[in-house]
């Protein structure tokens, strides 16, 4: 018979190791390590990990990002993140833009970028245990980060950090720096100085007909607050207030618009029928938590248990004082140390003459109807404890959600709640009421592991299941569960990442990605194999930008050796190949996967963070064919010779197997180099390659493979196999 020739020119459909070598689709191979398919018709060397390549802002040099020792909980630590606030005062100008964050397992956080030196911010856990976890999000200008270890109080302390860019002092004048500012207690009720009356002490405020109040510098008090009722001037009309004993009460009014519960209860005002209120402040700038932009003044009709406590001041220590937020702010008298608030609608101030606030009737701003929750909420936020606590944070719709919270149950209990998801008011990103929240699967024995957002859904990973949320809605009551998935959860929070098309993510049972719905991307590799590849307790998955490609790491906690294992997964093919830690990996322990500067990074236990280069790097490789018995299984067949098409192919060499045999034999000799070594030539070349001796068999598989690194620019491009069919006797 004539002979005949079988094209192999499609390696695209990367590596099956889970069907029969001879069953194999075309374009798919039965090894593919350390190699990139994602070119049509081309088998090309993949990038790798490096370091000391992080261009600098300016463009000119190369710069490190190095942190020595990094002392991390593998697996975890880093996190990357774009602003617009100004972090460092050395260089305001060239500040602003992307930035690394990192924690070391004793739980200090550094924050820096190529061209400004990672330094040490604030320390999240001042007792320095060695395996602080760290959960971060950043909205409006600040960097939230919380250590996700349960602790008690015998132990260590288990505080959310906020570094915020702001004026060391805004509305006192003189020197303003801008630093970070950690926030120990932000949302804390207030622990004030004194609310006082107006007619005590110096204050009078029936003095020549006019109304005013004289509470002096607050010294060592930040601020003083006054409240009276009086009967009003006869040029007044009479009060509408309700008569009876009032309680004020005061709160804080944090970054974003934050308010905290009400506190610092007076002893009562008493109320007489006709009666008005006068109002006023004096502030001072002495130890005056900088997070803090003001405070709200309350009162509430003691004897009416259906009041609500009712805004009597509202002060932004910025813009000023006023009584109703539909109000203009009136500018602070300013005193050189200390602030008054003033009214000037009633009269011009003499000196040490501040005109009260007058108040005829109860205002309809309540602090619930401010702040869209009651005041019985048992908590307000994560920092306002040291032991409350979350797993996995995400801001979604211009709201944070966190999930599987140590936090206040329906009945106050701080208790652990695998099943809880917290969230925030819209553009509250510090305030957590107790009673925002939502129960996934509850009481599955499952745990949520990692929330993400994607395309006004949140992706909620419990460690079996995937529960899929609509969020779209304005407003939480229209959110709506949508999906429900078994076996696609998540065992640690590294193993998933959002890409431009879609999620994708990594457990015992495979790759998963989430485009229009659950898809298995993994279908190639065989069950077993990935399971023994993949510690879905430990692994990790990143996003490389610039080629469309997912990055699993098997086990980040390896430390060297050959059993670090991965796979590299293109988007564009749907293929997946095998990568190893001598060409692809890090040889080392390593952190999570970020994305900064449009690059995937990872860091080593050394400190070092690394890119991937996505440039052709030198691997040593291991390719092997499906197993052709060219439509003729039970014909016999003689291998007359095989072309290759290839360059820049050192170290590779071409072995076969015939019949299912082991991939061993060299019994083959190349036009070019007289063996079964590919040449090194830096031009396309075909070389054919003869066998030493008669070759008859059924089938034939081929292996293109190097002991040793290839060139960086190898191309394997096609392969024909010659061969004549034997007729049946």
């Amino acid at each position: 018979m004539a002979k005949q020739a079988a094209l192999i020119q499609r390696f695209d459909g990367g590596l099956n190791n889970k069907d029969s070598k001879k069953d194999l689709p075309e374009g798919f191979l039965a090894e593919a390590k350390n190699i990139d398919v994602s070119s049509v018709g081309r088998i090309k060397a993949p990038g790798k990990f490096e370091a000391d390549t992080f261009i600098a802002a300016d463009g000119d040099a190369d710069a490190t990002i190095n942190l020595s020792p990094s002392g991390f909980t593998p697996g975890k630590g880093l996190f990357s993140f774009k602003t617009d606030e100004i972090i460092s005062s050395s260089n305001p100008g060239d500040s602003t833009g992307e930035y690394v964050g990192y924690t070391r397992g004793s739980g200090e956080v550094f924050i820096g970028n190529a061209t400004e030196t990672m330094a040490e911010k604030f320390d999240i856990n001042s007792n320095d245990p060695s395996t602080v976890i760290p959960v971060y999000y950043y909205a409006n200008g600040g960097l939230r980060v919380a250590d996700a270890t349960l602790r008690t109080s015998s132990t260590s302390s288990t505080t959310t950090f906020i570094p915020v860019e702001r004026a060391d002092s805004v509305w006192t004048g003189g020197a303003v720096t801008k630093q970070y500012y950690a926030a120990t207690s932000l949302l804390s009720a207030p622990d004030m100085g004194d609310i006082a009356s107006l007619s005590s002490g110096t204050v009078d405020p029936n003095v020549g007909g006019t109304k005013y109040h004289d509470l002096g510098d607050p010294g060592s008090d930040d601020i003083i607050v006054a409240v009276e009722a009086v009967a009003p001037q006869s040029a007044e009309a009479s009060g509408l207030w309700a008569e009876g004993k009032y309680v004020i009460g005061i709160s804080y009014v944090y970054i974003d618009g934050q308010e905290s519960k009400i506190s610092k209860f007076s002893s009562t005002v008493d109320v007489s029928d006709g009666n008005i209120i006068l109002t006023s402040a004096s502030i001072a700038d002495q130890g005056m938590d900088k997070f803090i932009q003001g405070f709200r003044v309350y009162a509430r009709n003691f004897n009416d248990i259906d009041d609500e406590f009712r805004l009597v001041l509202d002060v932004d220590l910025e813009q000023g004082s006023r009584t109703s937020l539909g109000d203009e702010f009136d500018a602070l008298q300013d005193e050189g140390d200390w602030f008054h608030t003033s009214d000037p609608k009633e009269g011009t101030a003499a000196t040490n003459q501040y005109y009260a606030y007058v108040l005829q009737n109860a205002s309809s701003l309540t602090y619930g109807g401010i702040n869209g929750y009651d005041l019985e909420e048992h908590a307000l936020s994560f920092q306002d404890n040291g032991q409350y606590t979350y797993q996995t944070a995400v801001v979604a719709n211009q709201r944070a959600f966190v999930g599987n919270v140590f936090y206040p149950d329906s009945e106050g209990k701080a208790r652990k709640l695998g099943d809880r998801i917290q969230y925030t008011p819209v553009r509250k990103y510090d305030t957590f009421p107790q009673s925002y929240s939502i129960d996934v699967g509850t009481n599955d024995g499952d745990e949520i592991i990692k929330l993400v957002e994607f395309q006004d859904r949140l992706f909620v990973f419990k460690k079996n299941k995937l529960f899929i949320i609509d969020i779209s809605s304005a407003s939480d009551s229209g959110w709506k569960l949508i999906g429900e998935f078994e076996n696609r959860g998540l065992s640690n929070s590294g193993a998933v990442i959002k890409t431009d098309m879609g999620l994708i993510w990594a457990n015992e049972y495979g790759l998963f990605g989430f485009f229009d719905t659950v898809a298995k991307l993994s279908n190639g590799i065989d069950d077993i194999v990935w399971s023994t590849n993949i510690n879905a307790d430990k692994a990790q998955i990143g996003f490389i930008p610039k080629r469309n490609q997912i990055l699993i790491l098997g086990d980040a906690s390896i430390d060297g050796g050959s059993d670090i294992k991965g796979y590299i997964y293109d988007m564009a093919t749907q293929s997946i190949v095998n990568v190893t830690e001598n060409s692809v990996l890090v040889d080392d322990k390593t952190t999570n996967f970020i994305t900064y500067n449009q690059e995937l990074c990872i860091m080593d236990e050394t400190g070092e963070l690394r890119r991937f280069n996505t440039t052709p790097a030198a691997h040593t490789v291991d390719i092997q064919t499906k197993e052709y018995d060219f439509g003729a299984p039970s014909v016999d067949k003689k291998i007359n010779s095989i072309y290759i098409t290839y360059k820049d192919a050192n170290n590779v060499s071409l072995t076969y197997g015939v019949d299912g045999a082991a991939l061993t034999s060299t019994a083959i000799s190349g036009a070019v180099s007289g063996n079964n070594t590919l040449s090194n030539s830096s031009t396309r070349n075909t070389e054919k390659f003869t066998f030493n001796s008669s070759t008859v068999c059924k089938s034939i598989q081929l292996k293109l493979s190097s002991s040793s690194s290839t060139e960086a620019d190898i191309e394997i491009e096609d392969i024909t196999i010659v061969y004549r069919p034997r007729g049946l006797r």
